[in-house]
């Protein structure tokens, strides 16, 4: 399982070639408040009555959204777009829930939850929902596809550990190399890789979707706006989760408390 999520994040690292959103700036984070349970959050943008008016629209773009966000994984609404007339991209960028199925749609495209502004992109086509065909509960598996006795997909299977993160793949799933996403057969836990973190030592941190260093053999997998980053996957096995903390100052990682995780 563990293979399969390094196998994951190398993948993003190769296909994305893009910088986290959040940009160090070297400011000293305000502790928080010990927490007693990790708060799982899902950012929202649209309601009934259109985009949250808590946000401010900086900018409307159009343009296309053919592959799933690589910034907020397993989240079946986010994408990752290209701006038409310059090509920039945008990840990820999310689906209105109430609005229309077919034809051209607007998304809000959201460089952090923590930002508070948005551009709104309105796409030149249909989206290729291919993405999020799944299977429905209870349907029959193909002979191809059906998993071996102690497979990932088996309910008996022993291979999560303590320290290791589960990831909801499917029975032999891949990752298409030669694609610029995640393969619609795979379905990932979006709080397996979480959009972004807000620490207890007041530190806010997001996914990297570019090439990061590696510490300790682990992939640097947050940046964190305070300068520092995260090393490895989050321990989610206790009600607060726990982060490697990364201070470039610093001669070793701190385990430091998940207080938010975002996606």
């Amino acid at each position: 399982m563990r293979k399969r999520l390094v196998a994951l994040l190398a993948f993003v690292t190769a296909v994305a070639g893009m910088p986290t959103f959040v940009a160090a700036q070297e400011a000293t984070p305000t502790p928080l408040a010990a927490v007693e349970r990790t708060d799982i959050r899902f950012f929202v943008p649209y309601g009934p009555e259109g985009l949250n008016p808590t946000l401010t629209v900086t900018e409307e773009i159009s343009g296309s959204c053919s592959e799933s966000s690589l910034a907020n994984i397993g989240r079946p609404d986010a994408w990752f777009c290209n701006e038409a007339e310059t090509g920039a991209i945008h990840d990820p960028c999310f689906e209105n829930p109430f609005g229309p199925v077919e034809g051209p749609v607007t998304l809000a495209c959201v460089a952090s939850p923590f930002a508070g502004e948005v551009i709104l992109l309105t796409t030149t086509e249909s989206l290729q929902r291919e993405k999020d065909l799944q299977p429905p509960a209870g349907a029959a598996v193909p002979p191809d596809t059906a998993a071996p006795a102690g497979a990932p997909g088996d309910t008996g299977s022993p291979d999560i550990v303590p320290g290791q993160v589960p990831v909801a793949l499917p029975p032999m799933a891949t990752i298409d190399p030669s694609g610029g996403a995640v393969s619609a057969e795979v379905a990932i836990d979006p709080l397996s890789i979480p959009w972004a973190i807000e620490l207890t030592n007041g530190d806010r941190c997001g996914l990297m979707t570019g090439a990061t260093a590696v510490v300790a053999g682990m992939r640097i997998n947050y940046g964190c706006e305070g300068g520092g980053s995260i090393v490895g996957e989050l321990d989610r096995f206790g009600a607060v989760w726990t982060a490697n903390y990364y201070d470039e100052q610093s001669v070793g990682t701190e385990t430091v408390a998940v207080a938010t995780v975002w996606t």
